[in-house]
């Protein structure tokens, strides 16, 4: 089972990448929020490999936050992996969530391949297994007892303009230094990581 690729981008289209892996060719299907730009530039994927009689395919995400939405997805009748690559290539993660937290089966619907049923299937059954702040993992998924305090040092540094896994990063550091301390001395703790 193949995790995770990282190499050069040979070629991208609307539906996938090519990725060369030490002289390997692999096709990756990735949703357009994780479509990269740059020919020959360095690429790294979350992956989730599809196994069928017919055929194995790769699907592609630029974080594990997309991979697991796109898991979740595919898990409710009616979403193959076509369909969920639609889902995240028409909404982020976050809107996503809220959509389907709202039951907004209307938005859902206006996005390719999702008819009325499948949306209301989706908003059914995925209604408390989706959430995401940002890009950021929700709390439960990640950062276990500690988690509203994660989310809102998070929130905080996102909001001062800092890019989501690196606020991830920063905080693991932080809640490995002082699992206990209150927000305010995880957010300067946090602050100095960020600005070294």
């Amino acid at each position: 089972m193949i995790g995770r690729l990282r190499g050069k981008l040979l070629e991208a289209d609307g539906t996938g990448v090519l990725v060369d892996v030490n002289g390997v060719g692999y096709a990756v299907s990735v949703p357009l929020s994780s479509l990269p730009s740059g020919i020959g530039g360095d690429v790294d994927f979350y992956i989730h490999t599809e196994v069928r009689s017919d055929a194995i395919q790769l699907f592609g995400f630029s974080t594990k936050d997309e991979r697991d939405a796109f898991r979740k997805l595919t898990t409710v009748q009616g979403v193959g992996p076509a369909t969920a690559l639609a889902i995240l290539s028409g909404l982020p993660l976050p809107e996503l969530a809220a959509t389907v937290q709202r039951g907004d089966v209307t938005r859902l619907c206006s996005i390719p391949r999702v008819g009325k049923k499948t949306a209301e299937r989706i908003c059914l059954e995925l209604r408390e297994k989706l959430s995401f702040s940002g890009q950021a993992p929700s709390a439960q998924q990640t950062f276990g007892p500690q988690g509203a305090l994660m989310d809102d040092a998070a929130a905080a540094l996102e909001n001062l303009g800092y890019k989501s896994a690196s606020v991830r990063a920063a905080l693991e550091r932080v809640r490995a230094e002082m699992p206990d301390g209150p927000l305010e001395a995880w957010l300067r703790l946090a602050l100095k990581i960020l600005s070294p």
